[in-house]
Parts: structure tokens; sequence; C-alpha cells
């Protein structure tokens, strides 16, 4: 996959064919007008504003991908220090296990399945995968709802309350909720720098457009091809 320098050298590379071309005596003239220097023009136009779509896309996606991974990640513990405390009320001991189990959900734990005694020794084992965010999200709020159900929790440690574990439980659904709009304005706009740099009207078309038409108007051994034809897409 091309890099993203690769995007700009080839808009420069674009530039500097458009500025020879231009230059060149007598006129240049392609036979067709899909390679014209206002053809190229246009498309160098279209692949930079394709890029800076593409640079405007980008932030804000990746940013809440970050937040929500660190709120996850910060859910986790605190998640584990609740548990604790409902354990230490014997008051609670008939809820603990129904109360563990969510918790363990919520924080991605689950026992190890048994292996077979003698495993095929072509068989791989398959990973499961990242637990999906919005999965973390419904177990936490079946999580919350059970100590909502224990008369008298209220740990004396804020971070631990009901208050603070409905906040980030709604905070996780606000990131569940506004990524995937993010994520498709994203490939969007990666699809449409793709158009704009390989479609069928795109930069490189009429850049080796350009490219043909002054080697067929000039000639393989003019001085105006020999100048411009190292440059390469």
């Amino acid at each position: 996959m091309p890099s993203e320098q690769s995007f700009m050298d080839r808009v420069q590379r674009s530039e500097e064919l458009l500025t020879a071309v231009a230059a060149m005596s007598p006129a240049y003239a392609p036979a067709d007008s899909a390679f014209t220097l206002a053809k190229l023009t246009t498309a160098v136009a279209a692949a930079k504003a394709a890029n800076t779509a593409l640079d405007d896309a980008r932030p804000p996606y990746q940013d809440e991908v970050t937040d929500r991974s660190a709120l996850v990640k910060l859910i986790g513990p605190l998640i584990t220090q609740s548990l604790a405390h409902v354990k230490s009320n014997t008051a609670w001991a008939k809820r603990f296990d129904a109360v563990k189990n969510l918790a363990d959900k919520v924080r991605g734990v689950y026992p190890p399945k048994a292996k077979p005694a003698d495993p095929a020794p072509d068989k791989k084992e398959r990973n499961r995968g990242e637990q999906s965010y919005v999965e973390i999200a419904s177990h936490l709020k079946r999580y919350i709802a059970r100590l909502e159900g224990l008369a008298g929790f209220a740990p004396q440690d804020p971070k631990i309350s009901l208050a603070s574990l409905n906040g980030h439980l709604s905070a996780l659904d606000g990131l569940n909720q506004s990524l995937p709009a993010l994520s498709q304005t994203l490939a969007d706009a990666i699809t449409d720098r793709q158009e704009a740099y390989n479609g069928p009207a795109g930069l490189k078309f009429v850049f080796d457009g350009v490219k043909t038409s002054v080697k067929g108007q000039y000639g393989q051994s003019s001085a105006e091809y020999k100048s411009i034809s190292g440059m390469r897409w």
C-alpha cells in the first residue's frame, strides 16, 4: 500500500509535469481532450482535495478509538475493585457468583476451554478476537443493574460508586454510537482518494496520458519528451 508520502510525491511530480509541458514550444496540443493541461490541473486539484479530506477525517476517528480503548482499560480495575467490595460484605454472599459472572464478562475473563487429549497435529487453535465494545457496554449495564439490586451498596470510594460506573457506561455508549459514523467517513475518504488517484479519470490516468501525448506530438527523441520521460508515477 502506498505511503502517505508517496501520495504527496505523486502530486508534486504531476505539478512538475504540468509546469514542464506548459513551457513547451510549440504549445502542447494533445490529440485527446482528456489529456489537456486543464484536465491535468483539475486532476491535481482533486488529488490535493482528497488528501486534505482524508487528513481531516483521520484524527477524529483515531482520537475516539484511543479514548474508547483508554476508557475500557480504566473500567476494568474499577470492576475488580467493586467486585471485591461486594465480596467483602457477607450480606451479599448469595449474590456474589451472579455479580462475579457479569464482572468477568465486562473484563473479558473467561475460563479456559478444555483441550482434547490428543488433538490433530494439523489443527490450529483460533483466536477469539477482540471483545466487542458494544458487548462490553451491554455487560457493564447488566453488571451495574446487579449492583443496584444489592441493598446498601454505597462504597466509600467514589470511583466505584453507582454514579461513577453509570458515568463510564454513558461515556462508552456515546463512543460506541459515534465511532461507526466516523469510521464510515474515514472509509469514504480513503475510497475517494483512491478514485482521485487511480480512478478512470484520476490523476494517474491523466499523468500517463499527458506523457504519451507529449511523446506523440514532439517525438520520442525530442528534447520536449526527454525533459519529462524520467518523471515516474
